[in-house]
């Protein structure tokens, strides 16, 4: 299966890291912030853990389903650290299908370090691929209700513990709002499902600063089946510091490209119409 055509609002396009969304910019700081990522022990997840952790975080919590993963995650943001750095770093185990868990994760991370400043929402469940004719309707349904039951979970343990300036940034996919790529229904369905709960979120919550986010093609447990991947983990790890920091305050409720030259965007500051209208 090919990848999809790329959508760009600016005219450079990045598959690796670049200088303005370093972590060692003073204007992406991290510091005095509590931040949580889901489906942090890997991948995507775990670069964006450790970008905050270079960043000067109070502290970086990674949730997920895999002990093994979370483990290794954890060393990894431990390493990221700064030799003068303090950033607390905590590993807890939930599955997000099963809401008792995640609030039990959530709230031993409260617990132990405050309320939340940045929650960033990538914890996924990739749907089997295959087309949509001869696709088992209840597998379809099943794998489209666990995307949906998962985000319910997440946002319900984090609202009441969200900090007064609270950003959540969430992993959706491009197949969501562009042209249909044959033999990914479910997994479209599912993110289009959980894109729309996220826009319900997001105007109901407007104190939280909510950015939707395609991630970019980065080797992941989830795409594996594709074969072919474009940009470095790296990539969207610093671009998600860039959008919890100050200077991306304008693309609340906006739906980005990590891909998007960040400087560019500052330049052009889209508005909401563009922003519905190209993604």
């Amino acid at each position: 299966m090919s990848l999809p055509e790329p959508v760009s609002f600016t005219k450079t396009w990045h598959s690796k890291p670049y200088p303005f969304i370093d972590p060692s910019r003073p204007e992406l700081s991290a510091a005095g912030k509590n931040v949580v990522v889901t489906g942090g022990g890997s991948g995507i997840g775990n670069a964006v853990a450790v970008a905050f952790a270079k960043a000067g975080a109070k502290s970086v919590s990674i949730v997920g389903r895999s002990a093994d993963k979370l483990k290794r995650g954890a060393e990894n943001i431990q390493g990221a650290i700064l030799p003068n750095g303090t950033t607390k770093v905590i590993s807890e185990a939930a599955d997000f299908l099963v809401k008792s868990q995640i609030d039990a994760a959530i709230q031993s991370i409260v617990a132990k370090v405050g309320k939340i400043d940045v929650f960033v929402s990538n914890a996924g469940i990739l749907q089997q691929p295959g087309p949509i004719t001869p696709y088992n309707v209840d597998l379809f349904l099943f794998g489209v209700s666990e995307g949906i039951r998962s985000v319910f979970n997440a946002f319900q343990a984090f609202l009441p513990v969200a900090g007064p300036d609270a950003v959540v940034l969430n992993t959706s996919s491009c197949v969501a709002t562009i042209t249909p790529v044959p033999g990914i229904p479910a997994y479209a369905v599912s993110k289009a499902a959980t894109l729309k709960e996220m826009e319900y979120f997001a105007a109901e919550n407007s104190h939280v600063r909510v950015v939707n986010i395609q991630p970019g093609w980065v080797t992941s447990d989830h795409n594996g089946h594709m074969g072919e991947v474009r940009d470095s983990p790296d990539l969207p790890g610093q671009f998600y510091l860039w959008l919890a920091s100050d200077e991306a305050k304008f693309l609340k409720d906006k739906y980005v490209w990590v891909n998007w030259d960040a400087v560019n965007i500052i330049k052009q500051k889209f508005t909401k119409e563009h922003s519905r209208e190209n993604v």
